[in-house]
């Protein structure tokens, strides 16, 4: 294997997850930002292959990135969005994921039932100590805890009904909502 292409196979590997990312926000279905990844790697190697010499891989992978999404939108013929001209890096990506999926959360609380909403409101979004929250309202600590952990695991299994979650190390690293087909019901 020639340097060129070492250095094309080191770059698409350090890259490779945030590209996917990058796509899988922008694509119902997870085979096709896979497939559109593969494609990207492709016009790499052609281009290598080629002859021309890419200075900046990175810059050029981003851009070629892009370009295949708006190359398999119009193939499609379907109304394309306006794509972000920069891609973030992980940490703005990672910071923006959480924050994203985080405003997702409250409609999915909002149906709980009224007990268990209450609880989730105050303690997860509003910050309340439970301590103080069971003096509000007259029960025994462990009795707020209990309502907390019955209404994660709710709020859990209505995520999870309608979004697929991947996780990394304990923290979300990539989500996407399921086709409304693939819905258990509990979408908001």
């Amino acid at each position: 294997m020639n340097p060129a292409t070492e250095d094309l196979k080191d770059a698409f590997t350090h890259f490779r997850l945030s590209l996917r990312r990058y796509l899988r926000r922008r694509l119902p279905d997870p085979a096709q930002a896979d497939d559109l990844l593969q494609d990207v790697f492709l016009k790499a190697l052609t281009a290598q292959e080629s002859g021309r010499r890419i200075d900046n891989l990175a810059g050029w992978l981003y851009a070629a990135t892009r370009t295949v999404l708006v190359d398999h939108y119009r193939a499609q013929a379907a109304p394309t969005q306006a794509l972000d001209e920069e891609l973030p890096d992980d940490e703005d990506d990672e910071a923006s994921l959480h924050q994203e999926l985080s405003l997702c959360l409250r409609p999915f609380i909002e149906r709980l039932p009224p007990l268990y909403r209450e609880t989730l409101l105050a303690t997860e979004l509003e910050g309340k100590a439970m301590r103080a929250l069971a003096e509000e309202q007259g029960v025994s600590v462990s009795a707020i805890k209990s309502r907390a952990a019955r209404g994660r695991a709710m709020l859990k299994a209505k995520l999870l009904a309608c979004c697929h979650i991947e996780m990394k190390g304990g923290l979300v690293s990539d989500y996407h909502r399921k086709p409304m087909s693939d819905c258990a019901g509990g979408c908001v």
